[in-house]
């Protein structure tokens, strides 16, 4: 099989995820892909089509919202938790040696999963020392197997687009593979298909036959694709036992492609800009004023404006302007103004259930509390995923069980994103229903942080704490 095939599912999902760029990228990207978007009118001509094309606007609702939700899931400062490392605090500082830090990558990561539903991430160690980690698009993840190991299943093969290059990283026989690296053999690139579970463990891929993580590059050579180099991923000259990437996906971290999370607010985005275009057709045609003339020289020029005059020797000869009365646009408008409403009801569907609470102080194995669905379930998901790409950065640093390092290294975002900022008259509600005796303390202290009176990143206890250790100081 070439080097450069691709997995049926990513076959069956390029096209939602390249509407779904154009559509982010607003306007101009929209207007360039031309029918795709909006057909033509029957009997158009190109000229025509062009003039309809560029008459018409194109709402940005779905960049505007993808921006609200970034804002809105990164309006508390996520909780990281860093075991103690200091030189996992250097990764989170600069985590791509590019100078980004990890927060800013975790708005990255989350941005791509919100906009195409998929991204991965790839933590390796650099020669100078330090793990560093790289994000890849859905676009460039083009291939990827899984095998059922024990009770499990584990992550064998994932093909990467890299520029004009590919990188391949797979679990082989590390005996095979040093020898064939040491001959400088090419060899063939596998490939296939299977259901993902959960992320991928080092003991259950450890069970593979002598497995060890190998990266090939492929070049594209005149012909066909060639083998430029094929290393053994290692630590500690121990070969890997597994593929240190990451999947991150809006309910998982399972490699298939799935539904976009904004796939309607998409498809009511473009149903709009369809219908502005026939809008504006249709006021370019009829809304503006049309002279009429009746009983002049058809080859005679005749300008509109205070400077000429329209003059006729032929009796009874006429002039005016055509009257439009609209009735058939209001249709368009109201459908318009439709639409619109729809895109906000998506919106806020995606709010609905996102309730629960910011995690505090510890590693992010869950999302937070309740039930939680719409916007907080891919926050949840997300917390898993890039707490996993945090945990990698770690077993680079102390090797051991990666496993161990889920116990003290996480990241975890709040998930309460249906929590707004309390009002005066809320706030004195609540103090009022505690000292009643309606509330107990915790239960106040509570609300008031997720009411947004309690400073960002303060926990109740701590607040407690603040709260007695004034009134000692006062007695």
């Amino acid at each position: 099989m070439p080097a450069n095939s691709t997995h049926p599912d990513y076959d069956a999902s390029a096209q939602h995820w390249s509407r779904a760029r154009d559509v982010l990228a607003g306007e101009d990207a929209v207007k360039a892909a031309g029918e795709r978007y909006l057909p033509r009118l029957d009997s158009q001509t190109e000229e025509e089509y062009a003039a309809y094309k560029a008459r018409a606007s194109f709402f940005g609702a779905t960049g505007r919202t993808l921006e609200e939700y970034l804002d809105l899931i990164f309006r508390r400062a996520p909780v990281l938790a860093l075991g103690g490392g200091e030189q996992l605090k250097k990764f989170v500082a600069d985590c791509d040696w590019w100078g980004l830090d990890f927060l800013r990558y975790a708005r990255r990561v989350v941005s791509e999963v919100l906009a195409v539903g998929r991204v991965g991430s790839l933590v390796l160690w650099e020669e100078s020392g330090r793990p560093v980690v790289s994000v890849w698009r859905a676009e460039d993840i083009v291939n990827w197997t899984v095998e059922r190991v024990g009770q499990g299943v584990a992550l064998v093969e994932v093909v990467l687009r890299d520029a004009g290059r590919l990188r391949v990283l797979r679990l082989g026989d590390v005996e095979r593979e040093a020898s064939s690296v040491e001959r400088g053999e090419s060899g063939p690139l596998g490939s296939g298909d299977g259901a993902f579970g959960e992320s991928a463990l080092p003991d259950a891929a450890a069970s593979l036959n002598s497995a060890g993580c190998v990266q090939e590059i492929w070049k594209k050579g005149a012909d066909d694709w060639v083998l430029e180099e094929r290393v053994i991923l290692k630590r500690d000259g121990v070969p890997l036992s597994f593929i240190p990437f990451v999947f991150h996906g809006p309910r998982d971290s399972r490699p298939e492609p799935v539904r976009l999370p904004l796939a309607d607010i998409i498809a009511a985005n473009l149903d709009h800009y369809r219908l502005d275009a026939d809008y504006k057709h249709g006021l370019h045609f009829t809304a503006l004023p049309t002279a009429w003339v009746s009983g002049f020289d058809k080859d005679a020029p005749l300008r509109i404006g205070s400077s000429a005059a329209w003059v006729s020797e032929v009796p009874g000869a006429s002039a005016g302007f055509l009257q439009f009365p609209g009735t058939g646009l209001g249709h368009i408008e109201r459908a318009m103004e439709k639409v619109e409403r729809r895109i906000a009801l998506f919106g806020a569907r995606m709010l609905e259930g996102s309730t629960g609470g910011q995690a505090t102080g510890v590693p992010a194995t869950s999302g937070g509390n309740g039930h939680l669905c719409g916007l907080g379930s891919i926050v949840a998901s997300l917390n898993q995923s890039l707490s996993r790409v945090l945990q990698l950065a770690q077993w680079w640093v102390e090797g051991g069980e990666l496993d161990a390092q889920a116990g003290k290294v996480g990241f975890a975002m709040d998930t309460d994103l249906g929590a707004r900022a309390m009002s005066g008259e809320e706030i004195t509600a609540v103090v009022g229903a505690w000292r009643a005796g309606a509330i107990s303390r915790e239960t106040m202290l509570e609300r008031l942080k997720r009411g947004e009176v309690l400073p960002d990143g303060r926990t109740v206890a701590q607040e407690r704490t603040l709260v007695h250790g004034k009134n000692h100081e006062t007695h």
